[in-house]
């Protein structure tokens, strides 16, 4: 991709794994410039250490940035009266990881997924971290607490990417999330409607512009 073309391209990021997450902040580095704005997200990390450990993340990937936590009502110190400001202003919106379930709970209400259409829809570059990743789809789900082994209910979540539902770093079970996922939601919508992503901890998807995809590590779609 041209640099002009990759702006408005999504990264998905399925693990923490070095040479993955060097890999897509390189290539992220290549089309933003050279002191970038970040916006921040922690919405999802339920404990007072996330917005420390993802804002060090992120400057450590974007050493000349400008990097600013931007937070919603229900999170750890939150100041809302900044956030959707700081998203307008962002060359890069990054997302970490956590419960994504919390990232729709708290970001979808805030209005916080038409901030970051937005911002994808004038070129930002928008990328996300495991939970982070599975946020900027169209849903998730929530299984019921007195019953895990349950059918789980839908969550919207910021459809930055809205015909795909991503699970990340579930190699391991075969991906059991994604399919209940995928069963939970073809009741209610025609299957061919979405996409159902799988992104194991050596892999990332690069969701260009046009919603087209690129595969970083090995492919699994349901």
């Amino acid at each position: 991709m041209t640099n002009a073309a990759a702006r408005g391209s999504v990264y998905l990021i399925g693990g923490a794994h070095d040479g993955v997450v060097s890999e897509v902040f390189r290539r992220i580095r290549s089309v933003v410039p050279a002191s970038p704005r970040v916006a921040v997200s922690v919405a999802a990390w339920p404990s007072a250490r996330g917005p420390l450990q993802a804002i060090a993340f992120a400057r450590g990937h974007f050493p000349d940035a400008t990097v600013d936590r931007f937070s919603v009502a229900g999170e750890h110190d939150a100041n809302p009266a900044d956030a959707q400001s700081i998203v307008a202003r962002a060359d890069v919106v990054f997302l970490g990881g956590g419960d994504p379930v919390l990232y729709g709970d708290r970001l979808v209400p805030a209005g916080a997924d038409g901030w970051l259409r937005a911002a994808r829809g004038r070129g930002a570059v928008c990328v996300g971290l495991s939970a982070g990743s599975i946020a900027l789809g169209a849903l998730w789900a929530r299984w019921p607490e007195e019953d895990p082994e349950g059918a789980p209910s839908l969550v919207d979540c910021l459809a930055v990417i809205p015909d795909i539902v991503v699970d990340c770093h579930a190699e391991a079970d075969d991906w059991e999330e994604l399919r209940a996922v995928k069963a939970a939601a073809d009741e209610g919508r025609p299957a061919s409607s979405l996409r159902f992503l799988g992104i194991g901890h050596r892999s990332a998807v690069v969701v260009r512009p046009d919603d087209s995809l690129e595969w970083i590590g090995e492919p699994f779609v349901l």
